[in-house]
């Protein structure tokens, strides 16, 4: 996925190409700094957040022609995705949240109020990532639900903040209308 970015003269090559959450990071913090130097400084200070196997490369002039520099940006540290496939997303122990299509929480299971460190009831009408590490959030949400929208799946990687201040990397997998019409299902699990 090729990303270009409003002020930006910075282009970048994302991989994998079908993590749009990641995408949404690259593209934010890309429009954060317009100078390349500081763009590949923040790109990899802010992305090993939540990526810590990021690598970040601006491509040689002479791999193209005009438009700026480019950046290649891998989430895993090369071309090859680390998340396999998501079997796992099915297991009934897995971590389930459903939110209505305003974001917000609407169901949850035991298991997610464990991973949060809270009752269910407190996870209840909070929206949509309230429990992740806030500076790994994307800053505009509404990217992702268009994203969402147009692809019906995202799966992606997130640091989970529980209510003591522990932090737990997390897999998570949303689907659109994944439990009826206008419930998202995202299922979550840690990793690393």
């Amino acid at each position: 996925m090729s990303l270009q970015v409003g002020r930006s003269p910075v282009r970048a090559l994302v991989f994998p190409a079908d993590d749009y959450v990641f995408a949404e990071r690259v593209r934010e913090i890309l429009d954060e700094d317009a100078n390349i130097d500081a763009a590949l400084t923040a790109l990899n200070r802010q992305l090993a957040v939540v990526h810590p196997r990021i690598a970040v490369s601006v491509r040689s002039p002479l791999a193209g022609f005009g438009g700026g520099p480019v950046v290649y940006v891998y989430r895993d540290g090369s071309a090859l995705s680390r998340l396999g496939r998501d079997d796992w997303a099915r297991d009934p122990s897995t971590a389930r949240l459903v939110t209505d299509t305003t974001g917000s929480y609407i169901e949850v299971n035991e298991e997610a109020a464990v991973l949060f460190g809270v009752g269910r009831h407190e996870i209840i009408g909070r929206r949509a990532g309230s429990f992740t590490r806030p500076d790994a959030r994307i800053q505009d949400a509404d990217a992702l639900w268009k994203a969402l929208e147009a692809t019906g799946r995202l799966h992606s990687l997130a640091v989970v903040r529980r209510a003591d201040g522990e932090e737990i990397p997390v897999e998570f997998v949303t689907v659109r209308d994944g439990d009826g019409e206008g419930r998202n299902l995202t299922v979550m699990r840690p990793v690393g």
